[in-house]
């Protein structure tokens, strides 16, 4: 896996950040997990459309459609998954100081693929990177060429940890694994993103990657189908898609 980091700005599946100066002076764990966190401070937006692809050891593989939009403003995030053009979840973040949080909107009793695939809506925004702060690990390299500071994250309730890596100048997250305890060797999840491509001056990853035992799911978007730009209150874009 190559990953190519520019010094401008960089959409992800998940969010929009600023790629931050760099510092002289190594910022603190607790630094660096707040520029992760936050986002440019002008508003943005994406409009995604591609693919779930899913194995499952034993089963068929399956291929399902995917469509992600998202608008991303200072202290907030709104967005959208549609799956197989019919199951729709929302996804509202806040970043105000004492509120931050992530909650996802959908109808239990018909919106049944996510879990199946093993992909959380809340993926696609990183809300993990909103856990508190555990502890910072040793720094390492992500396919011999990205240097990353590696950190411990805890969710509120206690039952899920999450190593992050973030690299190391821009502290842009490119891998996650998921503990259900900071003792745990293996992770019981593990979430990559690879293909950064440049779209009106703004970066995305292409692909996302989620494993468990026994499956694997890849988030796929399709570059020609692929829409980002600066948000624009007096003058909205529309990323939420009708659903049958």
């Amino acid at each position: 896996m190559i990953f190519r980091i520019k010094k401008y700005f960089l959409l992800s599946l998940f969010t929009i950040i600023a790629c931050s100066a760099f510092c002289a002076e190594e910022p603190s764990a607790q630094m660096l997990l707040q520029r992760a966190r936050d986002p440019r401070s002008a508003s943005t937006y994406g409009k995604f459309y591609g693919s779930l692809q899913h194995r499952r050891r034993g089963q068929e593989p399956e291929e399902i459609p995917l469509y992600f939009g998202v608008i991303i403003e200072p202290k907030s995030t709104l967005g959208q998954i549609v799956a197989d053009n019919r199951e729709s979840y929302t996804i509202r973040q806040t970043r105000d100081p004492g509120q931050e949080g992530t909650s996802v909107i959908y109808d239990r009793s018909k919106c049944v693929i996510l879990d199946r695939v093993g992909l959380r809506a809340s993926d696609l925004t990183m809300s993990f990177l909103h856990y508190a702060l555990v502890k910072e690990l040793p720094e390492t390299t992500l396919s011999a060429v990205v240097s990353c500071r590696v950190l411990l994250l805890k969710s509120p309730d206690g039952k899920e940890y999450v190593k992050v890596y973030l690299e190391k100048e821009h502290a842009f997250p490119l891998k996650a694994e998921f503990f259900r305890s900071p003792e745990d060797k293996k992770p019981f999840r593990l979430m990559e993103a690879n293909g950064f491509t440049k779209k009106n001056d703004l970066y995305y990853a292409k692909t996302l990657l989620i494993e468990g035992p026994g499956w694997r799911t890849k988030v796929e978007f399709f570059p020609d189908f692929v829409e980002l730009g600066m948000y624009d209150k007096n003058n909205p874009v529309n990323v939420f898609l009708p659903v049958r």
